[in-house]
């Protein structure tokens, strides 16, 4: 048998173990959907457009079409989400007394917005010309900046979404969350 076929073999092999074995997880996740605590249950159900800011900029997104505009739009849902990131913390902080909790979440929330500038960094030099040095000399394609803020938003939502799942699900002792956005999205109207 050739070098070829055998790679071939193995790869086909792995996919089907792949394969039933994401579809048995997903059996047994369903089965015991029922039994579940409460926080699993939610975390399983939430969609990402399950919140006000992604159904407030659905249609922006939708509709944006120039370079300026997308970068209008991206930059909104960022401060939007940046917004919400903010008040969450700002929340969590209330179910706790003592200086060090405190802390903390201080800590949490300033390494967390450190990893998501690095990964809006990483997103930016994948639009970058990199046979240049980074500099005044690096071109960017068109789509720099939008990826970038949007590779921001995208992290804080997923942090807000995933805090929201863990300590504000129906039972528990923080109660539910309210968001804080009650916008109406990026209102490319006033950009025409």
């Amino acid at each position: 048998m050739s070098n070829a076929k055998i790679v071939s073999f193995i790869g086909v092999t792995l996919f089907t173990l792949v394969v039933s074995g994401c579809a048995a997880t997903n059996a047994i996740v369903n089965s015991e959907e029922e039994n579940a605590p409460p926080q699993i249950v939610k975390a399983l159900q939430v969609k990402t457009d399950d919140n006000p800011i992604d159904q407030a900029f659905g249609e922006d997104f939708e509709t944006a079409s120039a370079t300026t505009e997308i970068n209008y739009v991206a930059n909104a849902y960022l401060e939007a989400w940046e917004a919400e990131w903010n008040h969450i913390l700002v929340e969590l902080k209330k179910h706790y007394e003592h200086p060090d909790d405190i802390n903390t979440l201080t800590k949490y929330k300033n390494s967390y917005e450190k990893f998501v500038e690095q990964a809006s960094d990483l997103e930016r030099i994948d639009w970058s010309d990199t046979s240049v040095a980074p500099g005044p000399d690096r071109t960017e394609g068109t789509g720099a900046r939008s990826a970038s803020l949007l590779e921001e938003a995208e992290l804080l939502k997923r942090q807000v979404l995933h805090l929201i799942d863990n300590y504000f699900y129906d039972s528990s002792e923080y109660g539910e969350y309210i968001y804080l956005y009650q916008g109406n999205g990026a209102e490319l109207d006033l950009l025409r």
